[in-house]
């Protein structure tokens, strides 16, 4: 990945199927619909994952920038 800010990086997986984990642990799978300058990130077809098993099935969620621990995107 030749880009140095994160939020290019992100924009630039737009659609993409990424994995977000958050400070509490639970990891969120589903496509990338929106990001903004706060790293608020907008899921759709979201998939509440436990070791590679889905928990539960959302439609479209909104994860705040501030509870992000990491972001997986598709390499």
């Amino acid at each position: 990945m030749s880009e140095k800010m994160p939020i290019k990086a992100l924009e630039q997986q737009l659609e993409d199927v990424i994995s977000v984990k958050l400070k509490d642990q639970r990891i969120f799978r589903g496509h990338l619909t929106r990001c903004d300058m706060y790293m608020n990130l907008t899921l759709a077809e979201a998939e509440e994952m436990e070791n590679e098993q889905i928990l539960a099935k959302y439609g479209q969620i909104l994860i705040r920038g501030n509870n992000i621990l990491w972001i997986q995107i598709p390499e």
